[in-house]
């Protein structure tokens, strides 16, 4: 995981993503939902929100919730640019690796989304949590399951590893935590051409884990599988998204 890669391809996404991060925005406003529905009142009151972007689960947050302290964390410092309108002396961005980081105090809710597959161990980072709640405090988080960019994986390889939701209670609940929420679903978007579907991932940062540039014989190859594989009935091409959503609380 070459997190300056990662850094830089999202930093470059910003002034795109909004635009083209239309799975990850409903990701965001599910989230919410979920938020409201199995947290009681009191789990707002000191928040960190990891890998927070450019705030499309913030804002949306911040329109159902006015947490005392709100602790926003992002891999990429230009991140602060897409949340000057936020902050303010409750709300706070603190650049940096959460894999390294270690806020002070206890959180009532650590939340994020759409961002933990891009930490090199998600599983360590959630197990460090646990001490960084409060008795009963929770822990909210989305990802993406097995099947996320299948298309992709299929003709070149260059996706994360995307383990199953399964996968991920076995491991939460042996880490201590008590599920309140668990549930996944797969949202295919449509586009005109391959080129399309790489222009879509590369304006959403989402190429940060390929290093090497494309030769023109394997974007051709590439496109001429992708069209040959994943058309659809009405002439277009499809990719798959497979979002995951998990709600913890911390029992002691």
């Amino acid at each position: 995981m070459d997190k300056s890669l990662i850094r830089q391809r999202f930093a470059r996404a910003i002034p795109t993503y909004d635009c083209q991060a239309t799975v990850q925005r409903t990701m965001a406003q599910r989230m919410v939902t979920l938020l409201d529905r199995h947290l009681p009142p009191d789990a707002h009151q000191r928040v960190w929100e990891v890998g927070c972007g450019t705030g499309l689960f913030t804002h949306a947050y911040l329109q159902h919730h006015r947490p005392q302290e709100y602790l926003l964390n992002d891999l990429c410092p230009e991140m602060q640019t897409a949340l000057e309108d936020i902050l303010d002396a409750h709300t706070r961005f603190v650049p940096g690796d959460v894999e390294k980081a270690s806020p002070q105090g206890c959180f009532s809710l650590i939340v994020s989304c759409a961002s933990l597959q891009w930490l090199e161990n998600p599983l360590c980072f959630l197990q460090r949590c646990r001490t960084m709640l409060t008795a009963r405090g929770h822990v909210a988080f989305s990802l993406f399951g097995e099947e996320n960019l299948k298309e992709i994986r299929a003709l070149s390889g260059a996706t994360l590893d995307y383990p199953s939701l399964h996968d991920w209670c076995s491991k939460l609940s042996a880490l201590g935590y008590q599920p309140l929420h668990a549930d996944e679903e797969q949202v295919t978007l449509c586009f005109d051409s391959p080129g399309d579907v790489l222009r879509h991932l590369r304006q959403t940062g989402v190429t940060g884990i390929r290093k090497e540039a494309w030769t023109r014989k394997q974007l051709e190859d590439f496109t001429t599988e992708y069209q040959r594989r994943f058309s659809t009935t009405d002439g277009k091409v499809s990719l798959t998204y497979h979002p995951v959503y998990i709600l913890l609380t911390n029992p002691v």
